[in-house]
């Protein structure tokens, strides 16, 4: 066999044919070639997968051949370590090829990899879930915060709360404010004392030489906001509307501190894997303005390589970067293999105090 049969039948795949010339040993194969300067005319992606190893490897890349793969058309086996090869030696038409063809939702951006995101909620996929539907469940956790399903959501309601717990909490400005409006509302007026409990009343009654009522005078106004039995009292009978706005102040400025933790929370999480917060760029179609929602990816090459090495001669589907397609199913597949860690997160049992008591101050206005 002439060597121009030798060439022909390796590059139809018939190696099997020649290999008998050459011990069955590819080296010796390729070694022969490089003595006869004829490694250019060879097709790479007819090598043999069974007799490819490291030294192999090893000598493509140092004869420059690695290039000359075909990714479409080589063995399944040599796959994952054609794209590792590039990736270090040919980094610029690999990493483009990959997200092109392979991973298709991630764009290069501003000099980065940047996430295309069907939803925001996709987002949620990189929790782990320890239980369905549960308040303190990571994923369904995240998906509230960063869906539409989490605006107006009750992530906490305290049923025992009282007018007087938001009263403790308002700052001097705004206790001058309550105390003026309930003056303005009842101050000097008749109140009777059938519709009253509260010894503080039935002292005033007294002290004003009333029989069956009192009045509620300016220099009764602070002793009154102090007692909670009086002030509960009246704010849940002639004054039961501003009761009801101090009630659901407190409620409303708890559900907001909880929300705004678990929001840090999520976010804070997220930071494990992209950097900064969801870009929303505009998209002129037709007359309608849509947004696309882009997320910069922290480590997208160091994670790709990392599903690279871990499925390096795999032959099953899920062993291939275009089985995925997308970053969040390949990174799942990730978190499923124990690759990588999902995100977990701790729900708070309670919302943060003093977080409870700036809203409390702060949306005072807008209930009274």
């Amino acid at each position: 066999m002439n060597l121009k049969d030798v060439l022909w039948s390796f590059n139809n795949g018939d190696w099997k044919d020649i290999s008998p010339i050459f011990n069955n040993r590819i080296t010796t194969f390729l070694k022969f070639l490089k003595g006869k300067n004829l490694l250019d005319r060879i097709d790479v992606n007819q090598l043999p997968s069974e007799l490819v190893d490291d030294s192999v490897w090893e000598f493509l890349r140092e004869n420059d051949l690695t290039k000359n793969f075909d990714y479409d058309e080589s063995p399944e086996e040599f796959k994952n370590h054609i794209l590792l090869e590039g990736l270090e030696h040919n980094y610029e038409d690999t990493i483009t090829f990959i997200i092109e063809n392979l991973i298709t939702d991630v764009a290069i951006k501003n000099g980065g990899f940047y996430l295309k995101l069907r939803d925001r909620e996709e987002l949620s996929e990189y929790f782990c879930s320890h239980s369905r539907r549960s308040n303190a469940d990571p994923k369904y956790v995240a998906r509230l915060i960063l869906g539409e399903e989490g605006l107006g959501h009750d992530w906490y309601y305290d049923s025992d709360i009282t007018a007087f717990n938001t009263i403790q909490e308002l700052n001097s400005s705004n206790l001058i404010s309550l105390r003026d409006l309930i003056y303005k509302e009842i101050g000097n007026a008749e109140l009777y004392l059938e519709d009253y409990d509260s010894d503080f009343f039935s002292s005033l009654s007294e002290e004003q030489g009333t029989e069956g009522y009192f009045r509620i005078r300016p220099e009764d106004m602070d002793d009154l906001l102090r007692d909670e039995d009086a002030i509960n009292e009246l704010l849940n009978n002639d004054l039961e509307w501003i009761g009801d706005e101090l009630k659901s102040l407190y409620w409303n400025s708890e559900n907001t501190a909880y929300e705004d933790e678990v929001y840090d929370s999520v976010y804070n999480g997220l930071d494990e894997f992209f950097e900064g917060r969801i870009d929303e760029v505009p998209r002129k179609v037709g007359e309608v303005t849509k947004y696309d929602q882009y997320i910069k990816i922290r480590n997208f090459v160091g994670d790709i390589i990392k599903f690279l090495e871990y499925n390096k001669g795999g032959t099953y589907s899920d062993s291939f970067l275009d089985y995925y397609g997308s970053y969040t199913e390949l990174m799942k597949s990730m978190f499923y293999n124990d690759e990588y860690e999902c995100i977990d997160i701790s729900v708070p049992d309670y919302p943060d105090w003093s977080r409870t008591q700036k809203n409390i101050n702060e949306m005072f206005h807008d209930y009274l």
